[in-house]
């Protein structure tokens, strides 16, 4: 049997873009039932999880937009290759501020040393990669 409700609710959230929560309600509803959220948590839930998928694909159609030659991550770098490299700066390149401050990256070195590594890590990471893909 058809449930109205069912129906207009995703219809609503067709015509708002929330894919994943469309995608989702069902087992999203299962969830807060058998953990009896409150509505106000259920609410947390199903915002946090669309804003999480949001993000995560304004990331990948960022660096997609990018054409990086290769998939690369900070997490992959070997640090221990470049002893001279301040870890803690890249870790700070990382957050992203410099595109809030419209600042320029510059990595110098010789062939080899790992700068498209770096510059491919961090036009990647997480917490930036679509902004600086796009920049």
């Amino acid at each position: 049997m058809v449930n109205p409700q069912m129906e207009r609710i995703q219809s609503h959230l067709s015509r708002m873009k929330l894919t994943t929560t469309r995608d989702r309600l069902d087992g999203l509803l299962q969830e807060a039932a058998r953990k009896e959220l409150s509505f106000l948590d259920f609410l947390d839930l199903v915002l946090s999880e669309e804003a999480a998928a949001k993000d995560s694909k304004r990331t990948r159609m960022g660096i997609q937009i990018a054409h990086f030659p290769i998939r690369r991550s900070l997490d992959d770098y070997d640090f221990d290759l470049q002893p001279s490299l301040d870890r803690r700066l890249i870790r700070e390149l990382e957050t992203g501020t410099f595109i809030a401050h419209a600042e320029n990256i510059l990595l110098l070195g010789p062939p080899g040393v790992g700068k498209t590594h770096l510059a491919i890590g961090l036009g990647g990471s997480p917490s930036n990669g679509a902004r600086a893909a796009c920049s």
